[in-house]
C-alpha cells in the first residue's frame, strides 16, 4: 500500500483557481484512499483545518502560516511516505531537500500557470530536472515550462486539467435570479456581460480593460441594453484605475463593480449573465470558464493561453485574440445577437469534459503508474 503525502499552500482559507484545484485534489485523494489506493496525508502551510466534505481532518495538519513548522512537519512526514505531491513551485526547495535525503522517493509537482512560466535557476531548476513527474493543468502550461526551461524532460510532464467542484450545485433551470435583477437594478431587457476575476494592480491581464473599451465602442444601438458586471476583490490602486477607465469611456451607467462574490451567490451570477467574457492573456486554465458553462452561460475567452483548452479549443465557446479590440467587439455582438445555445447542452458538454469523476480517475491512473 502506498503512502501518499500532499503538501500545499491554501485550499480553504482563500478562494481562487489554485485553491479550487486543491479542494478537488484533496477530495479525490480522500476518496481514492477510502477505496484502497493507499494511505493519504495532507499538510497545508496556511489552512488551519480541512473542510471535512473534501478531506478528513484526522489525516490533515494545517499550519496557519507557520512556514517553519510546516517545513519541519513536511520533512518528517516525507520519511514515511512513498509519494510526495507538491501543490506549488514555491515548495520546490522543500521537495529538493526531500529528494536529496531520499533519492528513491517519488515526487510530483502540480504546475498551474504564471507561477511556472519563467526561466529558473538554482535550486528550483535542479528540482524541475529531478522531480519524477509534473502535473500541468494545460498543454499551454506544459509548453511554457519547457520553453523557459528546456533542460526539463517533456516526457515527465502530464496534463492534469482543473475540474468542476464535486459540490457545485448544477442548475436544472436556467432563469435569471430575480433577487440579483433587483439588486443591480437590471431590467428583463438588459443583456448582461460578466467577468469574475481577482482585480489586482500587479496582474492586469484578465482582459476586463479590453472588454470595457469594446463595450464603449459598440455603438449606441448595440450598447443600449448592455450592462457589464466585473466581480472580484480589487486592491485600492486597481479600483481607482478601473473607475477612471470606466469614467473616461463614458460607461458609468453600464459597468458595475460589485466586489467579491461569495461562493453561495457565484452560481446565481453565472445564471444572471448572458455572456461570460474574460479575454485573458495569462490563464493557466481558467476554472471560471467551465463554471460559467456549467450554468449554461455562453463564454468568450482569449486564444493565446490556457483558456483555449478550458473551451476545448473553441468547441464550448468563442476564442478571440485578446489584443484585438475588433475581434472582441464582434464576438460580444454575435454572442448577444445569436440564439441562446441550449444551456443544458453546454452544461452536459462541460461536465463530460471536466467533471470530478474524470479528475479522480485521472489521478488514480497516474498514482497507480508512478
Amino acid at each position: 500500500m502506498k503512502h501518499i503525502l500532499f503538501l500545499y499552500l491554501k485550499a480553504f482559507s482563500f478562494t481562487g483557481g489554485i485553491e479550487k484545484f486543491n479542494r478537488c485534489f484533496l477530495k479525490a485523494l480522500g476518496e481514492l484512499s477510502a477505496e484502497g489506493l493507499g494511505e493519504t496525508y495532507s499538510i497545508s502551510a496556511y489552512d488551519s483545518l480541512a473542510d471535512e466534505r473534501y478531506f478528513p481532518n484526522r489525516n490533515f495538519s494545517g499550519h496557519s502560516g507557520d512556514r517553519i513548522g510546516f517545513s519541519v512537519h513536511a520533512l518528517r512526514k516525507s520519511f514515511s511516505s512513498d509519494v510526495v505531491i507538491l501543490g506549488h513551485i514555491n515548495l520546490a526547495v522543500l521537495g529538493y531537500a526531500m529528494k536529496k535525503l531520499r533519492p528513491k522517493l517519488k515526487i510530483i509537482l502540480i504546475a498551474h500557470g504564471i507561477e511556472v512560466w519563467k526561466k529558473y535557476g538554482g535550486v528550483k531548476l535542479k528540482f524541475l530536472n529531478e522531480v519524477d513527474q509534473i502535473f500541468a493543468v494545460s498543454n499551454f502550461t506544459k509548453n511554457q515550462i519547457f520553453h523557459h526551461n528546456p533542460s526539463v524532460d517533456l516526457a515527465k510532464i502530464s496534463i492534469f486539467p482543473n475540474a468542476l467542484d464535486p459540490f457545485l450545485n448544477l442548475p436544472s433551470r436556467f432563469e435569471k435570479p430575480a433577487y440579483l435583477l433587483k439588486r443591480y437594478n437590471f431590467s428583463a431587457e438588459d443583456r448582461i456581460l460578466l467577468t469574475v476575476a481577482r482585480l489586482s494592480s500587479s496582474e492586469i491581464y484578465k482582459g476586463y480593460d479590453q472588454t470595457i473599451r469594446a463595450v464603449s465602442r459598440l455603438g449606441s444601438e448595440n450598447r443600449q441594453n448592455i450592462k457589464y458586471l466585473i466581480c472580484g476583490k480589487a486592491d485600492p490602486p486597481e479600483m481607482k484605475r478601473l473607475n477612471g477607465l470606466i469614467e473616461r469611456e463614458g460607461l458609468l451607467e453600464k459597468v458595475l463593480l460589485p466586489d467579491f462574490i461569495d461562493d453561495e451567490e457565484l452560481g446565481d451570477h453565472y445564471l444572471l449573465a448572458d455572456v461570460f467574457v474574460m479575454p485573458s492573456e495569462k490563464e493557466g486554465f481558467g476554472i471560471v470558464f467551465i463554471e460559467a458553462l456549467a450554468h449554461g452561460c455562453k463564454v468568450i475567452a482569449g486564444s493565446k493561453d490556457g483558456s483555449a483548452e478550458a473551451l476545448q479549443n473553441g468547441t464550448l465557446g468563442d476564442l478571440v485574440d485578446p489584443d484585438s479590440e475588433l475581434e472582441l467587439k464582434e464576438a460580444i455582438i454575435n454572442a448577444l445577437r445569436s440564439e441562446r445555445v441550449a444551456p443544458v447542452f453546454l452544461q452536459s458538454q462541460v461536465v463530460a469534459a471536466f467533471g470530478f469523476p474524470q479528475f479522480k480517475k485521472r489521478l488514480h491512473d497516474y498514482l497507480i503508474a508512478i
